[in-house]
């Protein structure tokens, strides 16, 4: 349950086994989360300078970016050697690049010729009867016969001929009984055999293509090892090292030279356990998972593969809640220190009837301008849809919804609190819908809010091309507005919410 001290707990584990040596990696499914947990790390007083963050620069706050990995100087210092290997491998990559961009150039401006074509058929064992057929024949004194006005025969005369379905032509009494049968052939016949020779030289062109791109790939992928050896010194060592899934999967060659001895996953009821098992490298001993198995499952593209649907798949079903569903050993917390107990009744009744409120929750100041710290409101104003934006979570519904009337009713709802002395950062706004999530958006700017996304959220917009990545990594304090299905993701501004609550 959120607010049990989760992350708290967390970070003394990882105390203790830092103090025993311990080599720890820590994973969490996104930067906000990750970032929340180092800083918990750096509290419980674990030296900085034994901890690293692998990621994007742009994703850090200002207590985390100095653990970022390319912010830290570890002193290590290239040989000669690696140097000469270094411009070595340069030099072949530069030579690749000419006839790669060929490459691929000829498979995308393929076209069927009879230059091309005639090679093909000549060496092939399926299809040298057609070569023949489509030979021009040579008179025994090396003259060819002339076609309408006068015009001298090409060498494809022939193979055009073939093509338009009509027959050989001026070359009606020449042809051999061999190659009768190719001129006997229909349209469709024809044009069958066209698209299977072009499937096929569209298809060596293609791996000729592959196998460029791939010794390009190799010699890259050499160049990155040499390159990585500075980081992979740096890291080794440090005792913490923090990622997201996505960074563990992309610099896996990074965590395994870390050789981590335990994996620590923050919010592990929220990650793909596919996503868990590339963390567990070989020098893996122990896995703690810290989660709750009763929140938010993983996101996934594809409604029919999820539990929810029933059919068996249970993609989005974690390895936390799986393992704790099979009975494996876990601990719960029981004892609740975010909200006051006339909201913590509800999880109680619904989902976590031994929640127990902390001595803490009780006796904060009410709500200014409200009579009760929670509030129902019922409408009968009916929802639109948002055709430009679909719900990620189930490709079978093209389309999101929004409703107006609940939006400026939100609006409202701000400038009343505005009015009773609250300010931005004191607001967060959860919506079930992305259009919905949109239409406040533009509503919030035009009453002069800029509104604050998650990262899911800014990414969900981005690919619908409704926010561009510049405005997307913005860095302001402005009002938080978020999808229900990334409350986790936003759960530190919650809490500052439910606190004053």
């Amino acid at each position: 349950m959120s607010g049990t001290g989760k992350s708290f707990l967390g970070a003394i584990i990882a105390k203790l086994l830092f103090g025993s040596g311990k080599r720890i990696l820590v994973v969490s499914y996104t930067n906000h989360a990750l970032d929340q947990f180092l800083e918990d790390l750096i509290a419980a007083e674990i030296p900085a300078d034994m901890i690293v963050r692998i990621g994007a620069k742009a994703k850090c706050t200002p207590k985390t970016l100095p653990l970022l990995l390319s912010e830290q100087k570890g002193g290590y210092r290239r040989s000669r050697s690696t140097w000469y290997i270094l411009d070595n491998l340069r030099a072949q990559a530069r030579e690749l690049i000419g006839p790669t961009i060929k490459a691929f150039s000829e498979c995308r401006q393929f076209s069927l010729k009879w230059e091309t074509l005639s090679e093909y058929l000549e060496f092939s064992d399926e299809d040298s009867r057609f070569f023949d057929a489509f030979q021009v024949p040579l008179s025994k004194d090396d003259w060819r016969l002339a076609g309408k006005r006068k015009q001298k025969v090409g060498p494809d005369y022939l193979y055009q001929q073939w093509v338009k379905g009509k027959g050989p032509g001026i070359y009606g009494k020449t042809f051999s009984a061999a190659s009768e049968a190719v001129w006997m052939m229909n349209q469709n016949e024809r044009q069958a055999h066209i698209e299977r020779w072009t499937r096929g030289l569209i298809g060596e062109r293609l791996e000729t293509f592959q196998k460029r791109v791939g010794g390009f790939d190799d010699i890259q992928e050499k160049i990155d090892a040499h390159w990585s050896e500075a980081d992979s010194f740096t890291i080794g060592q440090k005792k913490i090292i923090g990622c997201t899934t996505t960074a563990a999967a992309k610099y896996s060659h990074l965590i395994r030279a870390a050789r981590p001895d335990v994996v620590l996953v923050e919010e592990a009821g929220e990650i793909l356990e596919a996503h868990i098992l590339t963390a567990l490298g070989p020098s893996v001993k122990q896995l703690i998972l810290i989660g709750d198995h009763k929140q938010l499952r993983p996101k996934i593209n594809n409604y029919a593969l999820s539990v929810e649907k029933g059919e068996g798949f249970d993609l989005n079903r974690s390895m936390f809640e799986r393992l704790i569903l099979q009975g494996a050993s876990h601990k719960t917390l029981h004892k609740q220190h975010r909200m006051v107990p006339e909201i913590s009744r509800f999880p109680r009744e619904l989902t976590y009837p031994e929640l127990v409120d902390g001595p803490g929750t009780s006796g904060r100041p009410p709500i200014h301008g409200l009579r009760d710290r929670v509030v129902f409101l019922n409408h009968g104003k009916p929802e639109a849809v948002d055709r430009a934006l679909s719900e990620r979570r189930d490709p079978d519904v093209k389309e999101s919804k929004q409703n107006p009337f609940e939006a400026e009713m939100v609006i409202k709802c701000i400038k009343y609190f505005g009015q009773q002395g609250y300010s931005s950062h004191n607001i967060v706004i959860l919506t079930p819908y992305l259009g919905q999530l949109r239409l406040l958006q533009d509503l919030l700017r035009k009453n002069q809010h800029d509104p604050e996304l998650s990262e899911m959220d800014k990414r969900d917009l981005i690919r619908a091309g409704l926010l561009s990545e510049a405005s997307a990594i913005i860095d302001r304090k402005p009002l938080r507005i978020s999808t229900i299905g990334m409350i986790i993701a936003q759960l530190s501004d919650v809490t500052k919410l439910t606190e004053r609550l």
